[in-house]
C-alpha cells in the first residue's frame, strides 16, 4: 500500500472519529459506502486498530499522568469499546446490506452497460456500411459518368470521394485500397477523354479537306467580287484580297468556315479534354500530345502522291484542300482557346510543312508542260496562298514558287511560240504580202499594228511590204503578252515582279527567237529573202514601240517610268547586219564584174567608150535597185549604191596602184578617165548626187596624173583643196609607174618638163617620208 492510500483511509478514520465524537452517525453511511466501494475494508478495519492502539497507548499515557482521569478515561474507553463494537456490528449489517443491494446494482449496470455498448456498436456498424456504401456507390457512379463521357463530373466525384467520403472509411482496408486506387480511376477517366479526342482528331481529319475546298471556295467568291470591283475602279488593281481595303469594301458577311450547311466541326471534345487534362494537371502533356497528332497528321498529307503528267488536276486540288483546311481548324483552335495553342507552335508547324509543301508542288509542276492546265494550277495555287493568308499565315516562302511558275508559265509559252514561229517561217514566201479584200487588210492592221505609208497601193488587191510572217508573228506575240497576263491576272502583290518577268520574256522571246531566227537566215545567198528580212526587221523594230505601250498599259497602276524593250536595238543591229550581208552579196557581184576587167594602161590610142564591164555592173546595179531592192527605204538604197560604188572605187584605185602595173602612159590614164567619168555620170543620176563623191579618190588620181603642173602637189593649200585623198606613197607609186614608161628620146619639151617634175616630187616626197 502506498503512503498516499495509507493517508487516505487516515482520513476516513479520522472522519469517521469526529463523527462518532459528534454523534453523528448518519454521515458513516458514505463513508462506509466509499470504503465499500473502494474495497478497502481490510485496510479500513487494519486503520481502525492501528488507530485503536494508537488511542489505547494515548489513553495509557493519560492514565499515568492522571489516573483519576484515566479511570474516567477507562470508563469512556470502555463506552467507547462498547459503542465501536456496536458501531462495528451495524457496519457489519450495513455492509451486509450494502453488499447485497451493490451486486444487484452492479449486476444491472453492467447489463445496461453492455446493452449500450451493443447498440452503439449497432449504429456504428450502420454509419459504417451507409458510408461504406455511400463510396462503392460513388465509385460505381464514376465508372457511370465515364460511360456517359461526363469527364469532369467524373472527376469532381473521384474528388469528393477522396477527400471527404474515403476518409470517413480509411481505416478499413478496402477504403485503403481505393484510395490507392484514385490515380489509376483518374487515368480511366483521362484515357477515356483521350480516347474521344483521338476519334475527334480523326474526324476532323476526314472533314479537313472539305473545309479546305469551302474555304478556297469563299475566297475565289471574294476575289471575284473584287475583280468586279477593279474593273469599276482601275485604281483598286494594286490592291490585294484580304488587304484591309478589300475588307472594308467586302459587303459580305462573315461565313463560318467550319460550321455551315455543309459541313460542322464540333469542338467539344477538345475543349473537354483540354480542361480534363488542365484539372488533372497535366496541361503540358496534353498540349504535347496534341501536337505530336496533328504533326503526324501533317505528314500523312505531305505523303500523298498525286501527278500532273497526264492533265489530272484533281489530286492536286486535293492536296491543297487538305493543307488548307488543316491549318484553318488550327487557326479556329488557336483563336478559341486559351494558353493552350499559340499562334507561335502553330506558326512553327506551318514553317516546317511549308517548305515540303514548296518541294513537292514544285515537283510536281515538272511533269506539267499544258499552259491551259499550268493556268488552272496557277490560279489553285493562287487561291490557296491567299486563303491561308487571309488567316494570317506568313506566305512568303511561296513568292519564289510563284515566281517560278510564272517563269515556267513564260518558258512554255516562249517554246509554243518558236515552234509555230518556225512553222510561219517554213512557209513564208518572203515575198511582199498580198491582200485580196479590205477584211483580209482589216485582219493584218489588227494584228500588227499596221500603217499607211507611200511604198503601199491603193485598191484591191494590194501588196504590203512585209511578207506573211509578220503579221502571223505579231499576233502570236499579242496571244503571247494577253495569255501571261491573264496568268498574272489576280496577284497584284508580284505585279511589279510580274512586269518584270513580262518584259524580259518578251524581250529574249523577240531577241532570242525572232531576231535569233531571222539573224540565220541572213546566211543565205538569196538576196530578195534578205531584203524581205530587212523589210521586216524593220516592222519589227517599229512594232517594239506598241509592244511597249502594251506592256505600259497591262502593268500595274502604280509603277511608273518608262518601259524599254533591247529587242528594239537589237532589230535595228540585225537589220544592219542584213543590210551588210546585202552589201557583201553586191559587191561579189562587183567583184565578178572587175574580174572581167582587162586595162591596158600602156595603149597607143586612147577610147572614147567606157569600159564593157562597166557597162554591164551598171546595168545590175539599175536592176537590183529597181527590183530586188524596191521595198526598201530610199535610205538603204541609196546607202547599197554609196557602198557598192565605194567598193568598185576603192578596188579601181587598187587596180592602178598593183604592184603588178609597173608602167602606165598618159593613153592608159585617159581611158581610165573615161571610165571615172562614166561612172561619176552614173552616180549623179542618182537620187542621191552625193554618191558621186564615191569616186573622188579616182577623179583626183586622174586629174594628178593629167595635171600639167605636177609639182602643185606640194603645195599644202593645194593639196588640201584638189588632193586631199592622195597619200604621198601613192603618189610616188602612181609617178614611178608614169616614169617608167617615159623615154627622154621621144619626148615632147612639156612631157620632158613634166618628166622633171614628176622626178623633182618623187625626190620631195621621199625625203619626207
Amino acid at each position: 500500500m502506498t503512503d498516499k492510500d495509507q493517508q487516505q483511509l487516515q482520513n476516513l478514520v479520522f472522519s469517521a472519529e469526529l463523527n462518532v465524537e459528534n454523534e453523528n452517525l448518519e454521515q458513516l453511511g458514505p463513508i462506509i459506502k466509499t470504503i465499500y466501494d473502494t474495497g478497502r475494508q481490510e485496510a479500513f478495519l487494519e486503520q481502525l486498530a492501528i488507530f485503536v492502539r494508537r488511542k489505547d497507548s494515548e489513553i495509557e499515557r493519560m492514565c499515568n499522568s492522571n489516573y483519576q482521569e484515566f479511570i474516567q478515561s477507562v470508563d469512556q474507553l470502555l463506552k467507547v469499546r462498547q459503542g465501536t463494537v456496536n458501531l462495528k456490528n451495524k457496519i457489519i449489517d450495513l455492509n451486509y446490506d450494502v453488499q447485497n443491494s451493490g451486486k444487484k446494482v452492479a449486476s444491472k449496470k453492467k447489463e445496461l452497460i453492455q446493452t449500450r455498448r451493443i447498440q452503439k456498436n449497432i449504429d456504428d456498424a450502420v454509419d459504417t456500411l451507409q458510408s461504406c456504401l455511400h463510396v462503392l456507390d460513388m465509385a460505381n457512379r464514376v465508372n457511370y459518368l465515364v460511360e456517359e463521357r461526363k469527364y469532369y463530373s467524373a472527376l469532381r466525384t473521384l474528388e469528393e470521394l477522396q477527400t471527404i467520403h474515403l476518409r470517413k472509411v480509411i481505416q478499413y482496408d478496402f477504403a485503403k485500397h481505393m484510395q490507392e486506387s484514385i490515380p489509376v480511376m483518374q487515368n480511366n477517366v483521362k484515357d477515356a477523354v483521350t480516347k474521344e479526342m483521338k476519334e475527334w482528331l480523326f474526324k476532323v481529319r476526314q472533314v479537313s479537306r472539305q473545309v479546305g475546298r469551302i474555304a478556297m471556295e469563299q475566297m475565289k467568291l471574294r476575289q471575284e467580287r473584287w475583280k468586279l470591283k477593279v474593273d469599276q475602279n482601275p485604281d483598286l488593281r494594286s490592291v490585294p484580297v484580304s488587304s484591309p481595303i478589300e475588307m472594308v469594301m467586302n459587303e459580305e458577311n462573315e461565313f463560318n468556315i467550319v460550321s455551315n450547311d455543309q459541313v460542322h466541326i464540333d469542338f467539344k471534345p477538345l475543349y473537354q479534354c483540354l480542361h480534363i487534362y488542365e484539372e488533372l494537371g497535366k496541361r503540358s502533356e496534353f498540349k504535347t500530345n496534341y501536337e505530336e497528332d496533328r504533326r503526324a497528321q501533317s505528314n500523312l498529307v505531305l505523303s500523298q502522291s498525286f501527278t500532273l503528267r497526264e492533265g489530272n488536276e484533281k489530286g492536286f486540288e486535293a492536296f491543297l484542300h487538305d493543307i488548307v483546311g488543316f491549318f484553318v481548324i488550327e487557326h479556329v483552335i488557336v483563336h478559341s482557346t486559351q494558353n493552350f495553342r499559340s499562334q507561335t507552335e502553330v506558326d512553327n508547324l506551318w514553317d516546317s510543312v511549308i517548305a515540303k509543301v514548296v518541294k513537292i508542288v514544285s515537283e510536281s509542276l515538272d511533269g506539267c508542260h499544258d499552259p491551259n492546265l499550268f493556268i488552272q494550277i496557277k490560279f489553285s495555287l493562287f487561291t490557296f496562298i491567299q486563303t491561308l493568308e487571309d488567316y494570317g499565315y506568313n506566305v512568303d516562302a511561296f513568292t519564289d514558287l510563284i515566281l517560278t511558275v510564272f517563269q515556267r508559265y513564260s518558258d512554255m509559252l516562249k517554246q509554243r511560240f518558236l515552234e509555230e514561229f518556225l512553222q510561219t517561217l517554213l512557209y513564208d514566201d518572203y515575198m511582199p504580202m498580198p491582200i485580196n479584200n479590205p477584211e483580209e487588210y482589216g485582219a493584218v492592221v489588227d494584228a500588227c499594228w499596221f500603217k499607211e505609208d507611200h511604198r503601199i497601193s491603193q485598191g484591191y488587191p494590194r501588196t504590203l511590204p512585209f511578207s506573211q510572217a509578220y503579221p502571223s508573228c505579231c499576233l502570236d506575240i499579242k496571244k503571247f503578252v494577253d495569255q501571261y497576263y491573264t496568268f498574272a491576272e489576280g496577284d497584284s502583290r508580284q505585279y511589279s515582279t510580274v512586269d518584270d518577268i513580262a518584259k524580259q520574256t518578251l524581250d529574249n522571246l523577240l531577241i532570242e527567237h525572232v531576231n535569233g531566227v531571222l539573224t540565220s537566215k541572213l546566211e543565205s545567198q538569196n538576196m530578195s529573202q534578205i531584203v524581205q528580212i530587212i523589210i521586216n526587221l524593220e516592222y519589227f523594230h517599229d512594232a517594239c514601240g506598241e509592244l511597249e505601250k502594251l506592256l505600259k498599259a497591262k502593268r500595274s497602276s502604280h509603277r511608273g517610268g518608262v518601259i524599254k524593250l533591247r529587242a528594239a536595238e537589237e532589230f535595228r543591229e540585225t537589220s544592219k547586219k542584213a543590210e551588210k550581208r546585202i552589201f557583201e552579196l553586191v559587191n561579189s557581184k562587183i567583184d565578178d564584174f572587175l574580174e572581167l576587167a582587162d586595162y591596158d594602161w600602156i595603149p597607143d590610142s586612147i577610147q572614147v567608150h567606157p569600159s564593157f564591164f562597166l557597162h554591164d555592173m551598171v546595168n545590175y546595179l539599175t536592176a537590183v535597185i529597181s527590183s530586188t531592192l524596191y521595198n526598201l527605204p530610199m535610205s538603204i538604197k541609196i546607202f547599197i549604191y554609196f557602198n557598192a560604188l565605194s567598193h568598185l572605187a576603192s578596188c579601181l584605185c587598187e587596180l592602178i596602184l598593183s604592184p603588178d602595173i609597173k608602167r602606165i602612159n598618159a593613153n592608159g590614164v585617159a581611158n581610165f578617165e573615161v571610165d571615172v567619168t562614166f561612172l561619176e555620170n552614173f552616180a549623179r543620176k542618182l537620187e542621191d548626187p552625193n554618191i558621186a563623191d564615191a569616186f573622188l579618190e579616182l577623179r583626183q588620181i586622174v586629174t594628178l596624173l593629167q595635171s600639167e603642173n605636177v609639182e602643185e602637189y606640194l603645195v599644202p593649200s593645194t593639196r588640201n583643196r584638189k588632193y586631199s585623198l592622195l597619200k604621198p606613197v601613192d603618189v610616188v607609186n602612181l609617178f614611178d609607174k608614169w616614169l617608167k614608161d617615159q623615154s627622154i628620146l621621144t619626148m615632147q619639151p612639156e612631157e620632158r618638163n613634166k618628166k622633171r617634175a614628176m622626178e623633182s616630187v618623187v625626190r620631195s616626197l621621199r625625203s619626207s617620208m
